[in-house]
């Protein structure tokens, strides 16, 4: 099992200070070295008017690339790729592919609402629907699969058009391009990513984790994908954990997170405060919620996991049994509050003591 960990998790600064955005960025750069050289694979979000580093991720994580372990990989959770123009966006990920000789993992989505569409000049309901994202997509494979002499291509996405006249430069490190890992929280985008070669996100917003995976495997044997490709889609297809606390005692665990999740609520409810509300799909909200107000209330909280090394690993075991093979992890506590200790702690001890569990002699 591979295991990956969210880099200063979904960071909302306690202030908007400019004067504090180089401190933050250096703070950024630090925890995503001590995590790889805890042995996890360093993640990044893809936000835009809040968070230092978030608005342009693969160009921060190429200045990381050579301070971490070569054989670690670094992963985007996820690339928000209808605010890109697909041409850049492609040129970028090939880049970052070849500097890490295919180390990279590109979760794809349509990424947040609210502010961020707009400020980047996508229709708000053509981007909440979806297809913006499919869109982008598309046109992003065509781009990838342009050969100098094939007949020009055009496309006209959201805000974005081109004419393609000769392949993208440079080309990909991993073939057929690099590895992508689809948002799949509806079964047509799992059939899709499955029919496509891609790993996926597995059980977000609460799917059925059993009858995905089950479906995921029946359509990649269907679709009689190379070895290669299997194989990579059956190592990178990933389970996100929201909220871990590891402990030395279950109880000790428990209090922790009350802690952690009473620090981040504070901060988060501050931020929302000055700046409204802010939308996104990290959870589902009920049904009388917005997903901003389902986000301001900490439902991207509900179900966390808190417990000792033990209780800890018997929850990985269970993912491991239905044939995950990459977690993906987001440590509860505020790297840059008070409750920075907690988060160290947990990633600390889950390397210690449950990851050696799980990975490969």
């Amino acid at each position: 099992m591979q295991f990956s960990a969210m880099t200063m998790n979904m960071f909302f600064p306690d202030n908007d200070d400019p004067k504090d955005d180089h401190r933050i960025i250096d703070m950024t750069v630090a925890q995503s070295v001590w995590l790889a050289e805890l042995g996890y694979n360093p993640w990044y979000t893809d936000h835009h008017f809040r968070g230092p580093w978030h608005s342009n991720p693969m160009q921060f994580a190429s200045y990381v690339a050579p301070l971490i372990p070569s054989d670690r990989y670094l992963g985007f959770g996820v690339l928000s790729i209808p605010f890109y123009h697909p041409v850049r966006l492609v040129e970028s990920m090939n880049l970052l592919d070849q500097l890490t000789k295919g180390k990279v993992l590109f979760g794809v989505g349509s990424g947040w609402q609210g502010v961020e569409p707009t400020g980047l000049g996508i229709d708000k309901d053509y981007h909440a629907s979806g297809r913006a994202g499919e869109d982008t997509l598309d046109t992003m494979e065509r781009l990838w699969s342009f050969r100098n002499g094939d007949p020009e291509y055009s496309f006209s996405v959201g805000s974005n058009s081109g004419l393609i006249k000769r392949r993208i430069m440079p080309a990909p490190y991993s073939e057929p391009y690099p590895t992508l890992i689809r948002v799949a929280s509806r079964e047509e985008g799992l059939i899709k990513a499955a029919q496509k070669g891609w790993p996926a996100f597995l059980g977000t917003f609460g799917a059925d984790l059993k009858r995905q995976i089950q479906l995921y495997r029946t359509t990649l044997e269907e679709a009689h994908h190379p070895q290669h490709v299997m194989d990579n889609c059956l190592r990178w297809c990933s389970f996100d954990w929201v909220g871990v606390t590891v402990a030395a005692t279950d109880e000790e665990a428990q209090e922790r997170e009350k802690i952690a999740r009473a620090e981040t609520m504070k901060i988060r409810t501050g931020y929302i405060e000055r700046h409204g509300p802010t939308d996104g799909p990290v959870i589902r909200p009920a049904r009388d919620q917005s997903r901003a107000e389902g986000y301001a209330a900490g439902g991207d909280m509900k179900s966390t996991i808190s417990g000792s090394p033990e209780t800890v690993a018997a929850k990985v075991q269970q993912l491991a049994d239905v044939g995950i093979n990459h977690l993906h992890l987001r440590f509860l506590g505020e790297w840059d509050g008070e409750t920075r200790h907690i988060c160290e702690s947990s990633a600390e001890l889950f390397a210690k003591e449950v990851m050696p569990r799980f990975l490969k002699s």
